[in-house]
């Protein structure tokens, strides 16, 4: 699989920027080009709410809207003007997550932002939702950091679900310019084999040398935690992972790992479901 169709969101928050520079990189390293997807959400106001809004106040929404737009345009413009990389602006009105998953379905890998709590501008709960209905591969930007869309090092969270399963497979390219790949296994004691090593036997033989690494589900240490702690011990620069192995909502009701690292990463997550 080659990354030859980039569709990355951007918006008026403070990482858009960032975004747009990661997948005008990753373009040039494929060969790719990239479609730049902003979308106008039109405030869904009841009428009956609507009329007790002064209409100078409704015109200054609309205004500072507008403006956004343009300012995001303008930069998408100024950013792209300096790359040989193909790059197309679209602007789309309607609801973030059902404009975001229609354009992923016709792109090899999607670019989308972590939710920054103190970002109003933050568009919330965009990532899960592409994840989850996207149909390919996302990537996740965090909302603070300097990072990199290519890594040097990469941590592949494997439990041998079908999700890490396509999650390995999407990330191929990324995984295939690393100098080092951590194959991070969860052993569920079963006692038949390692983890971790079969998948790295299978990333040999498309040229990806990878170090197995492995702990055990049974020792009460939560996952999403270990991740992290993996992450900040071997600077590490990306995190390749499946999304939701469990329905979503039953995973925001008891907890689970998806969740928590689109909460607390801190690095690039490529994630698929």
């Amino acid at each position: 699989m080659e990354y030859k169709d980039i569709v990355v969101h951007l918006g008026a928050d403070h990482r858009s920027a960032a975004r747009l520079d990661a997948a005008i990189e990753l373009a040039e390293r494929c060969e790719g080009r990239v479609t730049g997807v902003y979308v106008l959400s039109r405030r869904n106001i009841p009428g009956f709410v609507r009329c007790e809004i002064p209409p100078e106040v409704l015109k200054r929404l609309d205004t500072e809207e507008r403006t956004f737009t343009e300012e995001a345009e303008a930069q998408f413009a100024e950013r792209t003007a300096r790359t040989p990389v193909p790059c197309e602006w679209r602007l789309v009105t309607g609801d973030p997550v059902d404009a975001v998953t229609t354009s992923a379905h016709y792109a090899d890998i999607t670019i989308v932002g972590q939710t920054d709590p103190d970002d109003g501008r933050s568009a919330s709960g965009l990532a899960d939702g592409v994840v989850l209905g996207g149909g390919g591969p996302v990537l996740v930007w965090p909302y603070a950091g300097a990072c990199h869309a290519t890594a040097a090092t990469v941590l592949l969270a494997w439990n041998g679900s079908r999700e890490a399963t396509r999650a390995v497979a999407d990330a191929m390219p990324l995984l295939q310019q690393a100098r080092k790949v951590i194959v991070f296994g969860v052993d569920k004691n079963d006692g038949r084999h390692i983890p971790g090593t079969d998948i790295s036997t299978h990333l040999a033989h498309h040229g990806v040398r990878a170090e197995a690494r492995h702990t055990r589900s049974s020792l009460g240490i939560h996952i999403g935690d270990v991740l992290l702690s993996e992450i900040g011990d071997h600077g590490i620069g990306l995190l390749v992972m499946g999304g939701y192995g469990h329905h979503r909502l039953r995973e925001r009701l008891f907890g689970g790992v998806t969740r928590d690292i689109l909460r607390e990463m801190t690095v690039p997550v490529l994630m698929a479901h």
